[in-house]
């Protein structure tokens, strides 16, 4: 699917923003992360709709759902005031 070299950029490219000390911490690590990257490839080698985007931000969120609902992590740090927006 990819190259060793894209893969690593795409894991501490999620790991900055999900692993200790990232902007939305997780608390995970770097095996924890990679696990969820595997699973993320699977999930698009059987679901038909779902593409590679390159290791965009949809493809980092993608892996962030993975770390949250089967992996059981939360955000260690949520914000405490959140803008709500209606329409």
């Amino acid at each position: 699917m990819i190259g060793k070299e894209k893969f690593l950029e795409f894991r501490d490219y999620v790991h900055n923003f999900y692993g200790k000390d990232g902007i939305y911490d997780l608390g995970c690590g770097i095996p924890d992360i990679e696990k969820a990257i595997y699973v993320y490839f699977g999930q698009m080698q059987v679901i038909e709709w779902m593409d590679w985007g390159d290791g965009d931000t949809v493809d980092r969120e993608r892996v962030r759902y993975i770390l949250e609902e089967d992996f059981g992590f939360a955000e260690l740090n949520p914000p405490k005031d959140r803008i709500e927006i209606t329409i």
